[in-house]
């Protein structure tokens, strides 16, 4: 059993990877080996679970328990960082901790197709940043490149 804080974290986890995969509560605690108002009361940090139940869950969200507990440290640390900073602006590793359970969430195609975008994304933000550089230097007037 696990302590009461690492219960309520690690179902806010199991929460946002389920969702990510547009499943049910039914869906995931039936492949689980559980029902869906034990999953529920897991997800809301109510109700405890058992290695065998979790087990089950992370192999039902495609997933590992150790990912589970990674991606639960890593959401408590960025909540932590949140609390503490002082600007009260939300933290950007909020919002990466969520694009990496939506991005686990895709299959290997479309994750292929995410990295080849990003790529681009490095390459032309490289080109433009170097062109500006270039630019200053030059005290030119040019246009930015199309892509």
């Amino acid at each position: 059993m696990s302590t009461n804080i690492e219960t309520m974290q690690i179902g806010q986890v199991i929460r946002e990877i389920r969702e990510a995969h547009k499943a049910t509560l039914e869906e995931i605690a039936f492949a689980a080996g559980t029902n869906a108002s034990n999953l529920s009361r897991i997800e809301r940090g109510k109700q405890g679970y058992s290695t065998e139940t979790l087990e089950g869950i992370a192999s039902a969200l495609g997933v590992t328990v150790s990912e589970l507990h990674l991606r639960t440290e890593a959401a408590t640390r960025t909540a932590a960082k949140a609390r503490n900073s002082a600007s009260g602006k939300k933290h950007p590793l909020i919002g990466t901790t969520i694009a990496v359970s939506k991005y686990s969430a895709l299959t290997p195609e479309n994750r292929e197709l995410v990295d080849e975008f990003m790529a681009l994304l490095l390459r032309r933000q490289r080109a433009v940043k170097s062109y500006l550089f270039v630019g200053d230097q030059t005290r030119g007037s040019r246009s930015l490149p199309s892509w």
